[in-house]
């Protein structure tokens, strides 16, 4: 009896060393085939992003030259607005608007022949063709809206931005290394807003001042912080001033002033839902309240016997 426990327990250890054995030999496996892959992705990464920094993006040529030739409410320039580089973009949105125009065109004249078969067709034209201006009217709403979209969004970056601008520049890098080092960040997490960036890094290697270049830059994402933050670094480098002492000061506001824009919302909130309440809220609580009185009455009704 002893011996077959003995041997049992031999049996047991010598499976659980194996055990760990296994295990561990594929956990080192597993996290050396992580970090290949990461480090593959990483490769990748710093690629994509070296081209989106070099002298040789076709999308940011493209954008720089509808910049200098086209007028601001111009089709091109409101699609770089909204984030559309591509040379192709203005084919595309023009082939999106007039196909959805026609095809709410030809849905609404089968519909209305469908539906109301004696109408004259001469008035379904004219209602179809009315149809048809709306929509391709609405089309470059749409176009619009995104581009405030994108706006209000660069506005929210806006102050992380410099919080990591001012965290590189106390570290000791230049403004123009501060840039670079930044936009490749961006460039991974928000790659719109980054975009943006690396043409500040580009205009900067060309040879242009960092004021002008950001001012350049907040022409291009139409945010007021940004302009601002472009005419304080013209100051500080006229007046001889610390830029991270500019960034710090600037960066404490900027946090303020979205905190403030915050409650703004926040006290405007109980106001904006007055109006839902009192639509939907007064007529359930009208009935719940009316109901069971008038239940009531017509019971009282009901019962009464004529004298």
């Amino acid at each position: 009896m002893n011996e077959n426990v003995l041997l049992g327990l031999i049996f047991l250890a010598v499976l659980l060393i194996t055990y760990l054995v296994l295990a561990g030999v594929f956990r080192r496996r597993e996290v050396t085939k992580n970090v290949g892959r990461i480090k593959n992705s990483r490769a990748e990464v710093d690629d994509n992003i070296d081209r989106i920094l070099g002298s040789g993006n076709e999308q940011i040529k493209y954008y720089l030259d509808v910049v200098q030739n086209e007028e601001v409410n111009s089709l091109r320039m409101r699609l770089v607005q909204a984030g559309y580089f591509s040379e192709r973009a203005m084919s595309i949105f023009n082939l999106i608007r007039f196909g959805v125009t026609i095809a709410f065109v030809v849905a609404f004249q089968v519909a209305l022949n469908i539906l109301i078969p004696t109408l004259d067709s001469i008035n379904i034209l004219f209602g179809s063709f009315m149809l048809g201006g709306v929509i391709f009217i609405l089309c470059s709403a749409v176009l619009e809206r995104r581009a405030k979209h994108r706006q209000n969004e660069f506005r929210k970056i806006f102050p992380d931005f410099l919080d990591l601008l001012l965290v590189c520049v106390e570290a000791g890098l230049g403004i123009d290394a501060a840039l670079d080092r930044v936009t490749r960040e961006y460039l991974i997490t928000t790659p719109d807003f980054g975009v943006q960036l690396s043409i500040i890094n580009l205009e900067i290697r060309a040879g242009r001042p960092v004021d002008q270049a950001l001012m350049n830059f907040s022409k291009r994402i139409n945010v007021d912080e940004a302009r601002s933050l472009a005419v304080l670094f013209k100051q500080s480098q006229e007046l001889g001033a610390s830029v991270a002492q500019t960034l710090r000061v600037f960066s404490a506001e900027m946090r303020q002033r979205r905190l403030l824009r915050a409650e703004e919302k926040a006290n405007a909130l109980p106001v904006k839902m007055l109006f839902p309440m009192a639509m939907f809220m007064f007529p359930v609580n009208l009935v719940i309240i009316l109901v069971p009185i008038l239940i009531a009455i017509l019971e009282m009704l009901l019962n009464l016997s004529p004298q």
